[in-house]
């Protein structure tokens, strides 16, 4: 189930999207939350799941045993917005599902993407101090079968790698929507806010050699120390295929 936030920043992002006539794909979709807060849009609405069956939600259609591991079957361009929330930690394989996501989607479609954001002050807190990014589930337990892997958050991606797959699929990033934020971000952004924007400025912009490269840092700096990358829970990204 999503939490009320998120599909309350997912609405957000997509409230300047035109929706009549357009098709809208939720992928792996769960019990469809997201999907029902849709529905008074006018999106012509799909959703996908990686179980093998299960019942359409209130009349909307679901495809089972879909497998965001693997290609999808979707035709190139078929739909106008996709979403994918808080899928992409549980997928070992990056690349593939960024790379199916963005083929699928229509030239000047949104990519509405959402995952625990690891770039957030307390988990860099947290992985000073433990060797390991903060993210929702503990450790998966050991005994896991390897096909059941997928169940836990083993898999949370840096935002600049996110940032480089998207580009390399054709995806630009355009919004950071608003997520939860807890009082302890808040503090630890006033404490180490400044140092963290000082230290990725002389890291990114100062000491890259490389001209365009240096460009390329400048767009990146804007996402890595927005306010919302370094405090919130999790990240809502609204990206546009070029």
């Amino acid at each position: 189930m999503a939490a009320p936030f998120l599909i309350q920043a997912i609405t957000d992002l997509l409230a300047d999207t035109p929706a009549q006539g357009k098709t809208l794909l939720d992928v792996s979709c769960k019990e469809g939350d997201v999907l029902r807060a849709l529905v008074p849009r006018g999106f012509t609405l799909r959703g996908t799941n990686f179980e093998p069956e299960g019942p359409a939600i209130d009349a909307i259609p679901v495809d089972y045993g879909v497998d965001l591991r693997r290609p999808l079957s979707y035709a190139d361009a078929s739909f106008d917005v996709v979403l994918l929330v808080e899928v992409i930690e549980h997928l070992e394989n990056h690349r593939v599902a960024i790379g199916e996501l963005a083929r699928i989607l229509k030239p000047g479609g949104v990519l509405i993407l959402t995952m625990p954001n690891i770039m957030r002050l307390n988990s860099r807190m947290h992985f000073l101090f433990s060797g390991y990014h903060k993210t929702k589930r503990r450790f998966i337990p050991f005994v896991t079968p390897l096909d059941q892997a997928h169940r836990f958050h083993n898999y949370p991606i840096d935002l600049p790698i996110l940032y480089y797959l998207c580009k390399q699929s054709g995806l630009d990033m355009e919004h950071v929507g608003n997520s939860k934020v807890k009082p302890y971000s808040r503090l630890l952004y006033v404490l180490f806010g400044l140092p963290v924007h000082l230290y990725t400025w002389y890291t990114l912009i100062v000491r890259e050699k490389d001209e365009v490269q240096r460009e390329e840092n400048r767009r990146l700096c804007r996402w890595l120390l927005s306010p919302r990358t370094l405090m919130e829970d999790n990240l809502v990204l609204q990206l546009r295929k070029r």
